[in-house]
C-alpha cells in the first residue's frame, strides 16, 4: 500500500509539471513574437529619446532667443548667432550672412574657425547666394560632390568642408534678410530635425537682426547729423577749415590712450565734433577777421563756448549721451579755474572736455593759421607741456606723450584738410607782428602760451 501511494504521488507530480510546461508554452511568445515585441519596445524608446532631444533643443532655442533679443550691436549679434548655431546643431562652424540690398550682395564679418575678415558674395552666386535668392534650404551631405560648392575657401585656409546646411533668414516683409550656413555636423550629415531646429531659431534671429539694423540706422543718422553740423561751422571760416574733423580724430587717439572705449569714446567724439558749434552765433566780421582782435572783440568771440552749450541743449540727445553738450561747452575751461565761459575749478571739468581741450590746442598749433605757420610736433609738445597744470590736464598730457606716434600718423593723414595759403581769411606770417600780445603768445612769438593759441584756442 505505501508503495502504491508513492507511485501515485510520483504520477501526480509529473502531471503537474507537464501542466506547468503547457501553461508556460501558452503564455510565452514565440521567437518571432519576441522579436516583434523587442522592435516595438525599441521604437517606443527611440520616440521617447526623440521627445527628450526635441524638448532639449526647444529649451536651448528659448535660451538663445532671450540672449539674441538683448543684443543691439549687429556685429556682436552675428557673433552670438554663429556660436549658438554651432552649439545647437553640434556642428564645427557657422557663418551668418546678411543681405546688402543696395549692393545686391551677402556680407559677413563672422566665420567661426580659421580665417577672419569680411566675406562678400553676390546674391545668386554659390550656395549661400542661391539660398538668398530663392529662399529655399540647401542641405548637402558631401560638399565636394556638389557642383554649386566652391572649394576656394578650403584651399586658402586648409579646412575641409564635408556637410553643409544653408538656411534662409526671412524678415517681416517675407524677404530674405540673411542666410545661416552651418558646416560639418559632428557624427554624420545634417538631418530633417536640424532643418526644423534652424527654422525655429531663424524666426527669432530675424527679429533680432532687424531690430539691430534699425538701431544701427538710427545711430548712423544721428552721427551724420552731428558731422553735418560740424561741417557747416567749419565752412564759415576758411582759416580753420577742417578743424572740427581734426580735433575729433586727435581726441579719439588721446581718449583711447586714456583707456576710453565704447560709449565713452562715442560721447567724446560727439563733443569734439560739436565743440565749436556756438560759433554759428558769431558774426562773420569777427569770425573771419584776418588780423588781431581787440579786447572787446575777443570777449565777444569767447561767448561761442557758452553758446555751444545753449544751442546743443535744444537737441534731444539720447539718454546716455546727454552730457555731450556740457562736455563740448567746457573745452575752454582751465585747470586753474581761469578759463571760460564759467571759470570752473578743475574738479568740475569733465574728462571728455579736458581731452577735447588738448586736442583743440594740438590742432591750433600743428595746423597753419593766419598768424602762424604749422608748428612741428616737437615744438607743439613743448608748448603744450608748458600749458600743463594751469591750462591743460597733466594726466591728459601724459596720455598725449604715450600716443604721440599715433597722433603723428593721424596728423600726416589729415594734412590735406589744412587751409591753403590764399584761402579767404588766411593772411601771411608777417601779419603776426601786428597781433595783440594774447594772439602773439598763441602764435609762439611771445613764448609758450599762457591762455592757448589765438582766438581762445581755435
Amino acid at each position: 500500500m505505501p508503495e502504491e501511494r508513492r507511485k501515485a504521488q510520483r504520477r501526480d507530480g509529473a502531471r503537474r509539471k507537464a501542466e506547468r510546461r503547457t501553461a508556460e508554452r501558452r503564455t510565452s511568445p514565440s521567437g518571432d513574437e519576441r522579436r516583434v515585441s523587442e522592435r516595438r519596445d525599441g521604437a517606443e524608446h527611440r520616440k521617447a529619446d526623440r521627445r527628450v532631444s526635441v524638448g532639449h533643443r526647444l529649451d536651448l532655442i528659448l535660451d538663445i532667443t532671450r540672449q539674441l533679443m538683448s543684443i543691439t550691436n549687429l556685429d556682436a549679434l552675428l557673433r552670438q548667432m554663429a556660436v549658438a548655431t554651432t552649439k545647437l546643431l553640434d556642428a564645427d562652424r557657422a557663418t551668418i550672412f546678411i543681405v546688402d540690398r543696395d549692393k545686391n550682395e551677402l556680407w559677413s564679418r563672422v566665420a567661426l574657425g580659421k580665417g577672419v575678415g569680411e566675406i562678400r558674395i553676390p546674391v545668386g552666386v554659390g550656395i549661400a547666394g542661391t539660398v538668398a535668392k530663392t529662399g529655399e534650404t540647401i542641405n548637402i551631405t558631401d560638399a565636394y560632390a556638389d557642383s554649386r560648392w566652391s572649394s576656394d575657401s578650403d584651399k586658402r585656409t586648409g579646412y575641409h568642408t564635408k556637410s553643409l546646411l544653408t538656411f534662409p533668414m526671412t524678415g517681416q516683409n517675407a524677404q530674405v534678410i540673411g542666410v545661416f550656413q552651418v558646416v560639418n555636423k559632428r557624427g554624420g550629415p545634417f538631418t530633417q530635425l536640424d532643418e526644423e531646429t534652424l527654422a525655429s531659431l531663424g524666426a527669432s534671429a530675424a527679429v533680432a537682426v532687424e531690430n539691430a539694423q534699425l538701431i544701427a540706422e538710427q545711430k548712423r543718422l544721428w552721427e551724420t547729423l552731428i558731422e553735418t553740423l560740424a561741417v557747416t561751422i567749419d565752412a564759415r571760416d576758411q582759416q580753420t577749415a577742417g578743424h572740427s574733423q581734426r580735433v575729433t580724430r586727435y581726441a579719439e587717439v588721446i581718449g583711447k590712450a586714456m583707456g576710453l572705449e565704447g560709449l565713452d569714446l562715442e560721447k567724446l567724439r560727439a563733443a569734439a565734433l560739436l565743440h565749436d558749434y556756438g560759433k554759428i552765433a558769431v558774426r562773420d566780421r569777427f569770425l573771419q577777421k584776418p588780423g588781431k582782435l581787440d579786447d572787446a572783440e575777443f570777449a565777444y568771440m569767447k561767448a561761442h563756448a557758452e553758446k555751444t552749450g545753449e544751442f546743443l541743449a535744444h537737441l534731444e540727445f539720447p539718454r546716455d549721451m546727454r552730457d555731450v553738450p556740457v562736455m563740448a561747452a567746457q573745452h575752454h575751461e582751465r585747470m586753474d579755474g581761469h578759463g571760460y565761459p564759467r571759470g570752473l575749478p578743475a574738479e568740475q571739468i569733465l574728462v571728455g572736455a579736458r581731452i577735447v581741450a588738448a586736442a583743440d590746442v594740438f590742432d591750433a598749433l600743428t595746423a597753419p593759421r593766419y598768424y602762424k605757420p604749422a608748428y612741428p610736433l616737437s615744438k607743439t609738445l613743448e608748448i603744450m607741456d608748458g600749458m600743463a597744470g594751469n591750462h591743460l590736464d597733466p594726466g591728459v598730457m601724459t596720455a598725449v606723450h604715450r600716443c604721440v606716434h599715433d597722433l603723428e600718423w593721424t596728423l600726416d593723414e589729415l594734412k590735406h584738410t589744412w587751409p591753403k595759403p590764399g584761402d579767404e581769411g588766411m593772411g601771411s606770417i608777417q601779419e603776426a607782428a601786428g597781433l595783440s600780445e594774447r594772439d602773439r603768445a598763441g602764435s609762439g612769438t611771445a613764448g609758450p602760451a599762457a591762455s592757448g593759441p589765438g582766438r581762445g584756442g581755435a
